[in-house]
């Protein structure tokens, strides 16, 4: 019997370097378009993220009668301002000065940890007097500012979920509440800006809702911010200040990338107060009546400014209305 042989054909080089060529461009025009998908699909989440903080807060304000502090407590001469005058400072001290992050708490499904907080020296032991800067806190304090919030983490917010600068973990977030439209030109001009800005989230002062004059659908109430590069504008979601942490004002445009525009560095740090998130072109922003919105980059800076104050009137002739030239101390 004779033998046949049969030679298989397999792929010659051409042949390969074609089919990986035509791979390697699906892929290229794929890749855009997942990570679009992907990008889209976490910008919802952190809109429904923001819709809860901004639920959380009206639940608040329907139980207190009145908005959180931006920051509960106070400190230095801002609390004998002709402005606070007809105002009790009992209590407005460094040691109690957590965010209005902690004061909704109970309204965002955390009544325990909540519950756990020593409100009266939240930064300090009890009996212990402390400036919020010195960050020093009791052991079960400790572990409540190192506990994270996921609903306070926005998904497209890669960076680590806290921050240890020597005093052990602390949690951070994504979002910051509105001050209003003065910012570290305010503070450079020693004026009011923790309790007397146009924003609802101050220092010590509880806005209540017949205040917004301007409507809540056209009010401000939180925002996202992104890191900064030391520990005061780290964005940790139970401390506040002006310009940093879980406060920020809108003097500065959307997205001013970190020590850049008009900044604030009196206090041995640099810190410019503005809003910024990790979505392309603009960010997040919660209003009062609940909705979100998504403001471009592009936004112009007095419509930016005005949809940020309790009290400005209408956006037409913003020029006109947007007071910056507040009267000093």
């Amino acid at each position: 019997m004779a033998c046949t042989w049969r030679y298989k054909r397999g792929f010659t080089l051409v042949e390969l370097l074609v089919v990986i060529a035509i791979i390697g461009i699906l892929v290229a025009l794929l890749l855009p378009a997942v990570q679009a998908a992907r990008e889209a699909a976490r910008r919802i989440q952190c809109t429904n993220q923001l819709k809860q903080i901004a639920l959380a807060i009206q639940n608040y304000s329907d139980t207190n009668k009145c908005y959180p502090q931006g920051r509960a407590g106070c400190d230095g001469a801002s609390l004998t301002d002709a402005a606070n005058a007809g105002l009790s400072t009992s209590g407005w001290d460094n040691s109690r000065s957590y965010s209005g992050f902690v004061q909704i708490l109970p309204f965002m499904e955390q009544g325990a940890l909540y519950d756990a907080i020593d409100l009266d020296h939240f930064w300090s032991s009890p009996g212990v007097p402390e400036r919020i800067g010195d960050d020093t806190h009791s052991v079960a304090h400790q572990a409540i500012v190192a506990t994270v919030i996921e609903a306070y983490n926005c998904p497209s917010d890669s960076r680590p979920k806290s921050v240890d600068w020597g005093n052990g973990p602390e949690a951070v977030g994504s979002y910051a509440l509105c001050m209003g439209s003065n910012g570290p030109t305010y503070g450079w001009a020693s004026l009011p800006v923790k309790v007397d800005n146009t924003g609802v989230f101050l220092y010590a002062r509880k806005i209540k809702p017949r205040q917004i004059t301007d409507g809540l659908s056209r009010t401000m109430f939180v925002g996202e911010t992104i890191d900064g590069h030391e520990k005061a504008t780290s964005n940790r979601w139970t401390a506040a200040a002006r310009h940093q942490d879980s406060l920020r004002s809108t003097e500065n445009p959307l997205n001013t990338p970190p020590g850049y525009g008009t900044p604030y560095t009196a206090y041995g740090y640099t810190t410019n107060g503005a809003f910024a998130s990790r979505h392309p072109d603009g960010g997040l922003f919660a209003f009062g009546d609940g909705h979100v919105e998504f403001l471009n980059d592009s936004i112009d800076i007095w419509t930016y400014r005005t949809l940020s104050t309790r009290a400005n009137g209408d956006l037409e002739g913003i020029d006109d209305t947007v007071d910056d030239t507040p009267t000093p101390r």
